[in-house]
């Protein structure tokens, strides 16, 4: 194999290995929790003046959903009190995926054109197809008991759902979390990765393999429309947040989930960006090997040191290779 492409699979190594550590690392950065803190309590409050009977859609019983810790009062605002960045992340999207959040700030957005024109191409992934068929199978077979069922489709399942411990969950499993997101076989997280693909010859694809993007499910709607959210209640509503905490948390959310790449991600931050006048261009997203170099709010210094394997981004493992040959 030429050099070249040895460098170009030694780089899409390496940004695996480098992404996981970033999710993880961003995953327990105070600001970044803080910011989205603050903008929970936000959505929270007037929420709790405008639609009173509708605080529970900021909650989740979905036990495939990181950050699950039910639909009651209570534990929604011991979130907002000292939830940590999964909880806060999942009153979020439950808010802006229910329309609730967008309902307060004027209606939904507009869709982003690009990713309504990728979305054609996002399929059922095998697994997923296989489990439905499991499931169907199961439920047409009168000889097996209820218990029996559920038991061989939580089998089948384990091997889609997120392959970690529970114990080294980071930020650690709270005590409203456990109970959705642990079972006797492990955690209950579904990844969009197994339950979506997209086809090799979708734009996406192929634009990303020259770039060096990873690709999962496609470019990250969540996280544009959270940008785009956040960037509606600065204007209308006065509260002072920042889009770069907010892109930094959804990339430490979607990553440690296994949504979407960091390159999904960041070409969803950068349509709502686009959306922003005068938006700050240190955010602007740079499509090349050098993606990496500039994760705000960390330094360079910082990834070298707490995320780079060997202290070097995955750009300098890859041309290292092109120096030695």
């Amino acid at each position: 194999m030429p050099a070249w492409g040895q460098a170009r699979i030694r780089y899409a190594e390496e940004s695996v290995a480098f992404e996981r550590r970033l999710a993880e690392h961003l995953a327990e950065n105070e600001a970044v929790t803080e910011e989205f803190r603050t903008m929970a309590r936000a959505v929270w409050d007037r929420a709790r003046q405008q639609y009173p009977g509708a605080l529970a859609t900021f909650g989740s019983e979905n036990p495939s959903m990181p950050g699950t810790v039910g639909t009651s009062r209570p534990a929604l605002q011991q979130v907002l009190r000292t939830g940590h960045l999964r909880e806060l992340v999942t009153f979020l999207f439950q808010g802006i995926s229910s329309d609730l959040v967008p309902e307060m700030l004027g209606g939904r957005e507009d869709p982003d054109p690009e990713i309504e024109q990728e979305r054609p191409s996002r399929r059922q992934a095998a697994g997923r197809a296989e489990l439905e068929r499991l499931a169907a199978q199961l439920n047409l077979d009168d000889t097996l008991f209820v218990a029996k069922k559920q038991a061989a489709l939580a089998r089948a399942t384990r091997e889609h759902t997120v392959q970690r411990d529970p114990d080294d969950v980071r930020p650690p499993l709270s005590r409203a979390e456990r109970p959705f997101a642990v079972n006797c076989l492990g955690l209950t997280w579904m990844p969009s990765s197994s339950v979506y693909d997209l086809a090799m010859n979708t734009g996406l694809q192929e634009a990303s393999e020259d770039t060096g993007g990873l690709v999962l499910t496609g470019t990250a709607g969540s996280t544009y429309r959270f940008l785009v959210h956040a960037a509606r209640m600065r204007d209308q509503w006065g509260i002072d947040l920042d889009l770069g905490l907010i892109r930094a948390g959804m990339i430490a959310m979607s990553l440690s989930a296994g949504h979407h790449s960091f390159h999904e991600v960041m070409r969803g931050a950068q349509l709502a960006l686009d959306t922003v006048p005068g938006h700050d261009s240190v955010l602007d997203y740079q499509d090349d090997w050098g993606r990496y170099w500039n994760v705000y709010p960390l330094t360079q210094q910082e990834l070298r040191e707490r995320v780079a394997r060997d202290g070097l981004f995955p750009d300098e493992h890859a041309r290292a290779l092109l120096d030695v040959t």
